[in-house]
């Protein structure tokens, strides 16, 4: 008798269980401490703003405050601006030519993203705003919509493996 209840709990459990549907997949954010501080400080502030972004997929992953909890891991390498040779400012209504208030720097942010032991893979952002339209908090958000893309990618393609068997 007892037997038999421990096989209907184990049963349940395991029914429960795949009603919740799978886990998210844990995400922790870091950068090194390494390098001059106003690269730290810049690294670091990009960490935050990755997070946050990251913060909003809550469809697809969880942030996690702890490395040893992730499952994937997302080093912030590098923040670099460039002064474009080209740039197309937008016209603004009733100004009788384009509006520039000096030289404009597009940013560049650059982050790998490591599960386990697996080879890093490498995001950019892809546009280049301009710092006074968006800036780090746009690099910020462009590479966390492409990291979420990346994890549903991933998690599609291990279903399909495991379904292939």
């Amino acid at each position: 008798m007892s037997m038999l209840l421990v096989v209907s709990a184990l049963l349940w459990a395991g029914q429960a269980a795949k009603a919740a549907g799978p886990a998210l997949p844990l995400v922790y954010v870091t950068t090194s401490d390494q390098g001059g501080a106003d690269d730290v400080k810049g690294r670091q502030q990009s960490v935050k703003d990755l997070r946050a972004a990251l913060s909003d997929k809550k469809k697809h992953l969880v942030v996690v405050d702890q490395e040893d909890r992730a499952d994937f891991v997302v080093d912030v390498l590098e923040r670099t601006t460039t002064i474009p040779k080209i740039l197309f400012t937008p016209m603004q209504p009733g100004v009788a030519g384009p509006v520039s208030s000096g030289p404009s720097r597009a940013v560049h942010l650059r982050v790998t993203i490591v599960r386990g032991s697996s080879d890093p893979t490498e995001f950019t952002n892809k546009g280049t705003a301009i710092e006074s339209r968006g800036g780090w908090n746009f690099a910020a958000d462009d590479i966390a919509k492409q990291i979420d893309k990346w994890i549903v990618d991933q998690a599609k393609a291990r279903l399909w493996a495991f379904h292939a068997f």
